[in-house]
């Protein structure tokens, strides 16, 4: 009845071991499917069966031992494994347990049709309460589904299926395998290593009823005439989970993309997070209409279900009208594509584009299913009219119910009999008759909660509300340095915090915040208590800031959040100093702002910059140099007028504070936006009293781009003698100060230069040598070194 493998190339323990559940009545689908697995024993073979077990082994205790082991299940769906009663008793409870609790990797396989969709399987968790889980939840490989089972393939479509199952597990062993040699490495993210925007999926620990709105959004997402699902209600209702449990179960011809609007992110954050996702160009570029546009053409060209939860978040926010006009933009749009959103407001739209929109107020459970979420997944007790008082006086809103069912558990034990709930002292059952919105409620009871805990739990709890992300063991034990995982999960009992189950080889456990619990423990905390947990969160964040290289945004996670916390704290030099402040690395891996300005990420640099302005004093060093920075990255974006305007306040201040560094930096780059706007006689004016103050003081770093820049604009003059000369001088200095990135301009400059002036063979080889140093750099100037090197050998071929 099972089969287990383990893949071993050291002792380590955290090196994947799969173990195959499966029926006697199924073993040629096991032999078949070991037939592919089989690749994995390249570089040892532990291959143990239930052949395997020897004359006098107890065979209950070997199997129990390798579930013991297990990081990895494969289950080979049939119907005669859902009958099957050591299976239902023994190994899938056992499997289940551990996969809340260490993160095993569940894959269901489905050989043949069963009644998968109604079986389900349990097992008690620690706090007693039995869970339940039904196979059909879990990823299954592609082109495979309980509707869709290998015995409706032919051999060679079922074979596909094996070899997607070899490679996804080739890929977790392979991953273990750098994790052991590279240790100090960070763990591949799931699903998106951007970093531009939340997509964790939430967790759906209990879950009841909710049969009538499952049906209703399969049927709106069946209509082929609708292009915008929405479900609304205040928050606690269950939006979120009704997404997950619903995008659970679609089959595989609905690939879904899910972002949790968590920040107000702006629409380039957003739209260049998607797009990269459907494998769509993106040009930082774009203003608004453009990227709406290019989002509309990308959802088209690649079908999928895009979720957006916690759309509120950005419909209250600044952002709001932009994203507006995307929804906006969207029901116009004739694709097979659909959006889910998730939202406490209600969109609101022309009437003549309501009928491409379908929007469901969600309410709270039915009585019934609300009297089974209290009573099966909460252990609560007591006679069928007393479930419905105590339910319906709740209105059957699911977060409340969570929150009093954890307080009554806390408070009088397992078991409680509902009507305990008298002596909670809550006038949400106290007083007959007793009516306020759900959320004031919700309030009411978190309020109560926390005054159960000791004084020293309550200001953890406070500490770790400053955390915008979700975090784990480590990241708490920062703020608060005797918390132990144990702790964590009993806030999380308390449904004061969510947890998120350890992933195998991905991360550890998490545990995240409600917004509005959050709110409310802050609302209620100490100021000092909070500004301190600011400080250690920072002190946290700047200890483990990740040394380049940097490949996405996810890697300068720790730099972005030490910002944030430093601008909490009002320290707004050091805030800027995070961001551009060297880290040891070239090119993009320079320093965040490097990497940020590189990659393209000039509205987000923007951002940043913005709040350092906003929240800095005009006499600071980071005040100044942040008005140059933003005009840069205006400048990025096109928009040369407003980078002008910025410069020039940069300009006035470091004159009125005799900041000389900080004037020559000014007078440059407004000599940059001249030049973009064809004003050449203008920019060299700049540039050259830029050069000036820069030789005055001694920069050469500052002496070499200026003369960079001048180049450059006589080039654009076509006076291409006086041009060479100076970016002749400019790459004397970048190479004696090893300034590399200003190198490859200078040659490529150089290059097109002598391309113009008809010396092909000096064109060549300059422009190769910028080539190579852009790729060494990895900075943007490869692709102007590609076009320029195919014009040059053009060139020499009709020469």
């Amino acid at each position: 009845m099972w089969y287990n493998r383990k893949v071993v190339m050291s002792e380590e323990k955290d090196m994947p071991s799969i173990f195959i559940c499966y029926s006697h009545q199924d073993k040629g689908w096991r032999d078949r499917l070991l037939k592919f697995l089989e690749p994995l024993n390249d570089e040892e073979e532990i291959v143990w069966s239930d052949l395997d077990i020897q004359p006098g082994d107890i065979w209950d205790e070997k199997i129990k031992d390798s579930l013991s082991q297990v990081t990895i299940a494969m289950v080979l769906v049939s119907q005669d494994l859902l009958n099957s009663r050591y299976v239902k008793n023994e190994e899938l409870p056992r499997i289940l347990k551990r996969r809340e609790e260490e993160g095993v990797l569940i894959i269901p396989i489905f050989l043949r049709h069963s009644t998968v969709k109604s079986v389900s399987f349990k097992y008690t968790n620690e706090e007693g309460i039995e869970q339940r889980f039904y196979l059909h939840q879990f990823q299954s490989p592609s082109n495979n589904s309980p509707s869709n089972p290998l015995c409706d393939l032919k051999k060679s479509e079922y074979e596909k299926v094996f070899v997607s199952v070899e490679d996804k597990l080739r890929s977790l062993i392979e991953e273990s395998k750098k994790k052991q040699s590279e240790p100090s490495k960070k763990a591949v993210q799931p699903l998106t290593t951007s970093g531009l925007v939340d997509t964790q999926l939430p967790p759906v620990r209990r879950w009841q009823g909710r049969r009538e709105e499952l049906q209703e959004l399969q049927t709106a997402l069946g209509n082929d005439h609708l292009r915008l699902i929405e479900i609304t209600a205040a928050g606690g209702y269950g939006k979120t989970a009704l997404a997950r449990k619903f995008t659970d179960q679609l089959t595989a011809d609905w690939p879904v993309l899910w972002v949790n609007f968590n920040q107000p992110y702006p629409l380039a954050q957003f739209g260049r997070w998607l797009l990269e996702e459907l494998k769509q160009n993106y040009d930082e570029k774009w203003n608004d209409g453009q990227l709406i546009d290019a989002i509309s053409k990308g959802l088209t060209a690649k079908p999928c279900l895009l979720v957006l939860n916690n759309l509120e978040t950005v419909l209250t926010a600044p952002v709001n009208l932009v994203y507006q006009q995307f929804l906006q933009k969207w029901l116009n749009t004739e694709s097979s594509s659909k959006l889910l959103v998730t939202s406490r407001e209600q969109l609101k739209f022309p009437v003549n584009l309501q009928d491409y929109y379908y929007s469901w107020p969600l309410k709270g459970l039915k009585e019934a299913d609300a009297m089974r979420y209290v009573t099966e997944d909460h252990g609560l007790t007591g006679s069928d009219e007393e479930l419905a008082q105590f339910v319906d006086k709740m209105g059957g809103h699911p977060l409340l119910m969570e929150l009093v069912c954890s307080l009554m558990k806390d408070k009088f034990g397992k078991g409680v009999s509902v009507t305990e709930s008298q002596n909670l002292g809550l006038n949400l059952f106290d007083v007959e008759g007793y009516h306020r919105d759900t959320e004031t409620c919700v309030r009411e009871v978190i309020t109560a909660s926390l005054a159960r805990l000791s004084k020293e739990f309550r200001e953890s709890l406070t500490r770790l509300s400053v955390l915008r992300e979700s975090f784990d063991l480590g990241l708490a034990q920062g703020l608060t340095p005797e918390i132990t995982d144990k702790n964590l999960r009993h806030f999380a009992c308390l449904s004061l915090l969510q947890e998120f189950p350890p992933e195998y080889n991905v991360k550890q456990r998490q545990f995240q915040f409600l917004p509005l619990i959050s709110m409310v423990v802050q609302d209620q905390a100490n100021p000092e208590i909070l500004r301190s947990a600011h400080q250690l969160a920072l002190d946290y964040y700047l200890a483990h800031l990740p040394v380049p290289p940097w490949e996405s945004l996810e890697d300068l996670k720790e730099y972005l959040e030490a910002f944030y916390h430093a601008g909490a704290l009002g320290e707004w030099q050091l805030a800027y100093d995070i961001l551009y402040q060297e880290r040891g690395g070239e090119g993009k891996n320079k320093s965040v702002h490097s990497f940020l300005d590189l990659q393209g990420f000039y509205r987000k640099q923007a951002d940043h910059y913005e709040q350092v302005i906003a929240g800095s004093q005009r006499e600071q060093d980071c005040y100044c140099n942040s008005l140059n920075r933003l005009g840069l990255c205006y400048h990025s974006l096109g928009q040369y007028e407003k980078a002008i305007a910025y410069h020039q306040q940069s300009l006035e201040i470091s004159k009125e504070i005799d900041y000389r560094q900080g004037e020559a930096s000014s007078l440059g780059n407004l000599g940059l936006c001249y030049s973009c706007l064809g004003q050449y006689e203008k920019a060299i004016a700049y540039h050259q009293q830029d050069h000036d103050i820069s030789k005055a003081i001694g920069d050469e770093q500052g002496v070499a781009i200026s003369l960079h820049n001048i180049g450059e604009a006589l080039s654009k003059l076509e006076n291409y003698s006086e041009a060479e000369s100076k970016i002749q001088e400019s790459l004397v200095i970048s190479q004696k100060i090893k300034f590399k990135e200003l190198t490859a301009h200078n040659l490529r400059v150089l290059a097109k230069i002598a391309h113009q002036t008809n010396r092909p063979e000096l064109a060549l080889s300059h422009c190769q040598e910028a080539l190579e140093l852009c790729q060494e750099l990895g900075i943007p100037l490869v692709k102007d070194c590609e076009e320029l090197l195919g014009q040059i050998q053009t060139t020499l071929d009709n020469n």
